[in-house]
């Protein structure tokens, strides 16, 4: 029995020297040393590595901001304690890092259009801005997300991230091995990729364009921008150039390539980026029909001409001289203000010259393009003509009418004072299809084609309106001054055979300066 006692006792005491040994070696660190001399069992688990020993991510080969950033900001903490479960620890943590597509990615794009949106705003010119095809360059598009990015990564930390994770820890071989490491680690998004999610196909953002009202001219027209051709899939294929787009918005066009254009004539068409305006011909109820289609940036692209630009001036002169004098892309004949009638309302820059509402119908243009109308026996004084033009911002007027389609409705009369409105002659008309969108019209007879050798009464030229979808339309003065000029050359043939001096056009100009 004393035998057993003391061998028990010397168990106890190799026990206590086994442990005290464990105890320093595992303090001293030098556990190691019994490994493969004592199974596991035997041996106390070390403590979980701590999370600071984790290996930062490593920043890309380029050295790239955003991998720096990635780098720099990425830490792993605590979110509560680790479970113990034999072999396998689990230890819940909170993993910061860089949200790049916040910071480079879809949030970009939009920030990136404000700042471009910014620098087409002050360009002058669009060549500042597109190369020929209407894309932004390069080197602009680069310059402006680069910016923007530096702006962005002077405040990172409003572009951290938190995620949950729990991490797995399997003790093996005497250590604790991290089995789900791969997820402290998600892949920063290339930089270049950023950059072209949020640069690829961004929208053509068009200048804004005016001319100054007291002009006595629209801007001169880049030849290289005028058009002719036979083939309506040329046009069709001008249509589809980000200016045009921009011009269009959601309008709907009344050109279109199946219209059965005149035999032998031409289409033409102008665009830049503050005017689009096609002109066609095709036959009308036996008439040759002349139209044209514009598409303007700024109401200040509507524009009248006067003769020796002063009212009352008697140097008359043809459709074909004003429209060099001012630049028109189109210019086509107004109302013959200063002819043997004093009828409606004149306003010629904003002044009021003439005041006879009871004779005729006013077309009155604003400084938007907008077209209002006053009708023949409107009640109406001087004073009160005078603060209409005021609070309407009324630029200049026509005053011959009658008026043909006020707000979608055909409200021709059967009779009206001037024009003869019953009777066959050449007529013109303007009208507006929408804001910024217009539709003129000269109808007049083809002596040289005998199926479009007739002439239209003023119930047949509103039809055409009609027919076409104009919201407004206005009759202008027919007969010989029913003109149709682009690029300065008489397009339609002429009642009588041959323009005449006139006192006035209407026409439409670009408002994109020459370099």
């Amino acid at each position: 029995m004393k035998g057993l006692k003391i061998a028990l006792l010397i168990v106890l005491i190799l026990l206590l020297l086994a442990a005290g040994l464990l105890l320093y070696l595992n303090l001293s660190g030098q556990m190691e040393l019994l490994r493969g001399i004592l199974p596991d069992f035997l041996l106390p688990k070390p403590p979980l590595p701590a999370l600071e020993t984790l290996a930062r991510p490593a920043a890309a080969a380029s050295e790239d901001a955003l991998s720096r950033l990635y780098t720099q900001y990425w830490s792993v903490t605590p979110a509560g304690d680790c479970v113990y479960d034999g072999d396998l620890a689990l230890q819940p943590v909170t993993l910061t890092l860089l949200d790049a597509e916040a910071l480079a990615g879809a949030g970009m794009r939009e920030a990136l259009l404000n700042r471009l949106g910014d620098q087409v705003a002050l360009a002058r010119h669009s060549k500042e801005i597109y190369d020929e095809e209407g894309h932004f360059y390069p080197a602009l598009l680069r310059e402006s997300y680069d910016t923007l990015l530096s702006e962005r990564l002077s405040r990172p930390e409003s572009f951290l991230t938190q995620r949950q994770l729990t991490l797995r820890y399997r003790y093996q071989e005497g250590a604790w091995l991290l089995e789900n490491g791969a997820e402290l680690y998600p892949p920063l998004p290339a930089a270049e990729a950023l950059y072209t999610a949020a640069t690829e196909e961004l929208p053509y953002l068009p200048l804004h364009y005016s001319i100054p009202e007291d002009a006595l001219a629209g801007c001169i027209p880049d030849e290289s921008k005028f058009v002719f051709t036979e083939d309506p899939a040329v046009i069709s294929a001008l249509l589809e150039r980000p200016e045009a787009k921009a011009l269009i918005g959601d309008e709907e066009l009344v050109w279109n390539p199946d219209i059965p254009f005149v035999p032998g004539t031409l289409i033409r068409c102008y665009l830049d980026e503050s005017i689009l305006c096609i002109v066609w011909q095709e036959p009308e109820i036996g008439c040759m029909a002349t139209f044209s289609e514009v598409f303007i940036s700024d109401g200040s692209q509507l524009r009248r001409k006067i003769s020796s630009d002063r009212p009352w001036s008697l140097w008359f002169e043809q459709t074909t001289t004003f429209a060099r004098q001012t630049n028109a892309v189109l210019a086509f004949g107004g109302d013959f203000y200063y002819h043997d009638r004093d009828c409606g309302v004149s306003v010629y820059q904003r002044e009021m010259i003439r005041f006879h509402p009871n004779s005729a119908d006013t077309c009155f243009i604003t400084a938007d393009g907008d077209m209002l109308f006053l009708y023949r026996g409107t009640e109406i004084s001087e004073a009160e003509m005078q603060e209409y033009i005021r609070d309407n911002d009324v630029v200049f007027s026509l005053a011959f009418g009658p008026v043909m389609i006020d707000n979608g409705v055909d409200v021709l009369p059967e009779n009206y004072l001037w024009g003869e409105v019953n009777d066959y002659y050449a007529r013109s008309a303007l009208g507006l299809l929408g804001r910024h969108h217009y539709l003129t019209m000269n109808i007049n007879c083809d002596t040289t084609r005998p199926e479009l050798d007739h002439l239209p009464n003023l119930r047949d030229a509103a039809d055409a309106m009609v027919k076409r979808g104009c919201w407004k339309a206005y009759t202008l003065d027919g007969g010989r001054t029913a003109t149709t000029v682009f690029h300065y050359e008489l397009i339609n043939p002429v009642q009588y055979g041959k323009e005449i001096p006139i006192s006035d056009i209407i026409y439409f100009a670009s408002a994109v300066p020459m370099e």
